[in-house]
């Protein structure tokens, strides 16, 4: 859950953590733009010149083993630039600032279920109009990282997501019938599984900057 509604001293004192979520996604939207504007560029010019290449040696005896190998390349390089163009669009911030909670996690639903096949039911009631900008990051890479989890690892193609606002508080909760898992501690003891839980740590971290509570 994230408060978000609160007396103006609360929000001058966890201004930090509003300011540390806020910094961190403007920082990745410059990241994914640099990477579309430099490396996938080239991947494209790349592609663009082997194409070439295949259409003229098309027209001359070239060996079959050497056209073959230069249709390896051309596939590799197709799916190098598939791979980063769906790793551009997960990371890619959604328009926090303009759009309502309820509209981003939407798009985030829409976006998860054509990339994967899968069904997600997703359920809003009483959802804010307005939730502070550091919420809406919250929330949204917190959804983003339980969807893709259960997507890898519950074996179902079906989720349920409920997403309320309840006594100026924001809450969500992602569920499926798929396999069960031991959850890690979060009470800062070390956890020899640690990098297996990697994602749930990052999204507790997330609500712990808000003062927020994920279980």
């Amino acid at each position: 859950m994230a408060r978000t509604k609160r007396t103006q001293d609360e929000l001058n004192s966890e201004l930090p953590s509003h300011r540390i979520l806020s910094v961190t996604e403007e920082e990745l939207a410059r990241i994914v733009l640099d990477i579309h504007d430099g490396p996938v560029q080239y991947l494209f010019s790349a592609l663009s010149l082997l194409t070439g290449v295949q259409n003229d040696l098309a027209e001359t005896d070239v060996r079959a083993d050497v056209a073959a190998r230069l249709a390896q390349v051309g596939m590799l390089l197709e799916s190098s630039l598939y791979e980063i163009k769906y790793f551009l669009g997960t990371f890619r911030p959604p328009e926090f600032r303009r759009r309502k909670l309820v509209s981003i996690i939407e798009g985030l639903v829409v976006q998860h279920e054509e990339w994967t096949g899968s069904t997600v039911h997703l359920e809003t009631d009483s959802v804010p109009d307005e939730v502070p900008l550091a919420v809406k990051i919250a929330v949204y890479r917190v959804l983003q990282e339980a969807l893709s989890n259960a997507n890898r690892h519950a074996g179902v193609a079906e989720h349920w997501v409920r997403l309320w606002g309840e006594a100026g508080n924001v809450c969500l909760e992602v569920a499926d019938d798929g396999r069960g898992f031991d959850p890690p501690a979060f009470d800062g003891t070390p956890d020899a599984q640690f990098v297996d839980h990697i994602g749930l740590h990052g999204m507790h971290d997330r609500v712990a900057l808000l003062n927020g509570t994920f279980k």
